[in-house]
């Protein structure tokens, strides 16, 4: 039998045992566009991405205020983990791109311009600049060496403090405590991401970037909080049907002295971050990303 004849018939056999597959298929991608938790997933894997690849520092609460009211089933525990963990591989991305672009570019110029051109590229990129900075919470005076990595985790930390709730003044009367109790918590995990992202060039020592972060929280943040969570809690648990939450806080009798520490609390966290915006080469007062 010519070649041509046995080729016909089992080639239509070929592409009838496909049709099931093929129907299965767009009844599968049907099924995941239809599902409003999986496209809410997808809309927030791609602005973790989309941030990391515009320069925006990582918005976790801004997100959970966008989208922790959803229709799709989400928790804000579901929300902060996907948008972060986009927003961290993406990182993970950019810095692994720009290891291989850094060893392409070395070994060009080590192959075109030998190694004294590498030699000079390589001391503008990472080019070390000295900073003194007075900082708070018994850390003091201090000069540190930062390289480009430091100064932009210094950025990121910057960024991140001032648009804390807890670093603003709260006048008397006007916001809750216990939202600027969980706005402090809430840094301990952002500080610990941003060094684990930025990697060990921010140092661990006093004298880095990395060690002063973790001084901070230490020294500043966390006595704060082991004192006055606890305190807060047990009167929270006391609200009375019919009162709000405001109105309860406000009848604390600690209510007083907590906004009163919390003041001084947050003068310090300013003078930390104004220490942070020298130390990332950026004007507090006008704030630019800062020089590599």
């Amino acid at each position: 039998m010519p070649l041509a004849q046995v080729r016909r018939p089992l080639i239509s056999a070929l592409w009838i045992l496909t049709i099931p597959l093929w129907v299965d298929g767009v009844s599968l991608a049907q099924t995941a566009a239809a599902n409003p938790s999986t496209q809410l997933v997808d809309e927030l894997k791609l602005l973790g991405r989309s941030d990391v690849d515009n320069a925006i520092a990582r918005r976790t609460e801004f997100v959970l205020d966008l989208y922790g009211e959803n229709t799709a089933g989400l928790t804000r525990q579901d929300i902060r983990r996907v948008y972060e963990d986009a927003f961290s591989e993406r990182v993970r991305q950019q810095q692994r791109q720009n290891s291989r672009r850094r060893a392409s570019l070395g070994g060009l110029v080590l192959v075109g311009l030998g190694a004294g051109a590498f030699i000079t590229i390589k001391r503008k990129v990472f080019r070390v600049k000295r900073v003194a900075a007075s900082l708070p919470f018994g850390i003091g005076e201090i000069e540190l060496e930062t390289v480009a990595i430091s100064r932009q985790a210094a950025w990121a930390l910057y960024v991140e403090m001032t648009t804390r709730i807890a670093t603003q003044q709260l006048d008397d009367g006007h916001g809750l405590l216990r939202e600027a109790l969980a706005s402090l918590y809430s840094l301990f995990g952002i500080t610990r991401q941003i060094l684990k992202d930025a990697g060990p060039d921010v140092g661990a020592s006093q004298d880095s970037v990395g060690g002063i972060a973790v001084a901070v929280l230490n020294q500043g943040l966390r006595p704060f909080l082991a004192r006055w969570h606890p305190l807060l809690q047990v009167w929270e648990a006391q609200r009375p049907d019919g009162i709000s939450p405001k109105e309860h806080e406000q009848n604390w009798p600690q209510e007083a002295q907590m906004r009163a520490e919390l003041t001084m609390l947050g003068q310090k966290l300013e003078q930390y971050t104004r220490a942070l915006a020298k130390i990332a080469g950026a004007s507090p007062a006008v704030p630019t990303p800062p020089s590599a």
